[in-house]
């Protein structure tokens, strides 16, 4: 029996492609302007390229210097899908590989740097995961940021890029081959971890996600130990908190913000809830009544108790709690619209110098006597609030919330109290701040003594003065519960009083 003879070609070995000085020695494959280069990698002459085994083929990558020479740093941009993203990452942070991170080189700055998903950490992780798979559902855009990453210089000597485009010398576009080794994250723990839940869910696998959902990374090569150290300080150790308000301004997708638009319009607050840049809920302020933070907090007390996060509110439950909210708004614009003036009329004080109902606290509580009194409406529909849906596509978690509501229906609670006595007691309760009561439950300023703050206000006549006593508007749970219990107790009528603070 005779064989075909099958012809040896030499292959070009890893180590005579050239090390590019500019990209840190670097092996780079000139394909756009080495013709002999083009020539070798077109009838696959290199020897990279039959070891599929041991490097990802990345297309479409962009290497790039980033910062100001001399110390610049070298990066590799790639838009991965889910499926690509979690092969090539390999490295997730609330579950991380035990051996391969230590076997590189990157035990320490896992320790240093790789914060355990605990605590409200892990809770951020089930939000950003939920964010996730939303997206897959299609029930919002995914505004996903890039994840930021590195990999070990233990395998810089590796990796090999081939550049098809070389026209900016700073950023050369084409196919890296990147060694199949972790890429820990510089930033973006929480959002690489919530990629890597969502990739394993049921969803993700039935809707075709893990090659359709695209994402960002950004790899940093040829990064050891101090320097990692050092890329983590800088991206977390400088800036601020982002302003709730704006992004609350900022969001028009969530569930949460649909229903605060539709409920809000054609109230009297429409138009009047501080964003945190137009302008504000001060003392004097007058134009805005709530910020948009506190207004969502309210309307989820309506909701729920303030019992859910803002996550958890889906865009199936809008219609359903939409006519509550805006029922809410409307009772407290019918209760206190005309002390809310803007402007201050003459001889008079900005409303929340003289009322308690101008306060974040005493809005929050009002909001949570609101549910009590329909909570044998609300607390059924709100059954399923917070459902559990990894592997649920839409129409499967609408079902399973619909037989929440269902069955909590068959066996509503019992209301505190009715509307109509929630807004008797509203209307009927003596909201100055400075009255004997409320002061009794904010407590009052301290001068510089040591002694009751007490402040000469205007009292509604022209050049007319009165001396009150200045109390605190401390927005806690603890003031906002006892506001509330007040409301709901027998001795609600004790608010009544006209009595002044002494």
């Amino acid at each position: 029996m005779s064989f075909p003879m099958i012809p040896s070609t030499t292959l070009i070995p890893d180590s005579e492609i050239p090390e590019d000085a500019k990209f840190f020695g670097l092996k780079i494959v000139r394909f756009q302007s080495d013709k002999s280069a083009q020539e070798a990698f077109l009838g696959s002459k290199y020897e990279f390229q039959h070891e599929i085994g041991r490097r990802h083929a990345i297309p479409g990558v962009i290497l790039a210097l980033k910062g100001a020479s001399p110390n610049y740093r070298i990066t590799a941009t790639l838009h991965p899908t889910l499926r690509q993203f979690t092969e090539i990452v390999r490295y997730n942070p609330a579950n991380p590989p035990g051996d391969d991170y230590d076997e590189i080189g990157m035990r320490e700055a896992h320790q240093q740097t790789q914060s355990d998903f605990k605590g409200a950490k892990k809770e951020n992780l089930t939000h950003f995961r939920n964010y996730n798979i939303e997206a897959i559902r299609g029930e919002r855009v995914a505004y996903l940021p890039t994840v930021s990453g590195w990999q070990s210089s233990s395998v810089f000597g590796q990796t090999i890029f081939v550049a098809y485009d070389e026209s900016n010398e700073m950023a050369l576009y084409g196919t890296l081959y990147l060694p199949k080794s972790p890429v820990m994250q510089s930033d973006g723990q929480t959002q690489t971890a919530a990629l890597f839940q969502a990739a394993g869910t049921g969803l993700a696998i039935k809707a075709g996600a893990l090659d359709t959902f695209g994402t960002t990374l950004e790899i940093e090569l040829n990064v050891d130990e101090l320097k990692a150290g050092q890329s983590f300080a800088d991206r977390n150790g400088r800036g601020s908190k982002k302003n709730k308000n704006l992004v609350a301004r900022l969001d028009n997708s969530s569930a949460l913000a649909i229903i605060r638009e539709k409920a809000v319009k054609g109230t009297i607050f429409d138009g009047r809830l501080a964003d945190g840049r137009t302008g504000g809920t001060s003392e004097t302020a007058t134009k805005y009544i709530v910020d948009l933070s506190t207004m969502d907090q309210m309307l989820l007390n309506v909701i729920c108790k303030g019992g859910k996060k803002p996550e958890q509110i889906k865009h199936h439950h809008v219609d359903r709690f939409v006519p509550y909210c805006r029922d809410f708004l409307t009772l407290l614009g019918d209760t206190f619209g005309a002390q809310w003036a803007d402007p201050t009329p003459k001889h008079h004080e900005a409303y929340r110098r003289l009322y308690i109902h101008g306060w974040a606290f005493a809005q929050k509580a009002i909001a949570l006597a609101y549910h009590e009194a329909r909570r044998h409406e609300l607390e059924p529909l709100g059954a399923g609030l917070g459902l559990s849906s990894d592997h649920s596509t839409p129409n499967e978690l609408i079902e399973a919330d619909r037989k929440l509501v269902e069955e909590a229906k068959a066996n509503p609670p019992t209301p505190a109290l009715s509307l109509e006595e929630l807004k008797t007691r509203l209307s009927s309760i003596d909201w100055i701040r400075y009255r004997k009561h409320w002061i009794e439950v904010t407590g009052y300023k301290l001068d510089k003594d040591g002694k009751k703050k007490t402040r000469e206000i205007k009292d509604g006549t022209e050049g007319g003065k009165k001396t009150i006593v200045e109390g605190q508007a401390q927005n806690t749970a603890a003031t906002i519960g006892f506001v509330l219990n007040k409301i709901l107790s027998d001795t609600w009528a004790d608010l009544c009083s006209d009595v002044d603070a002494k």
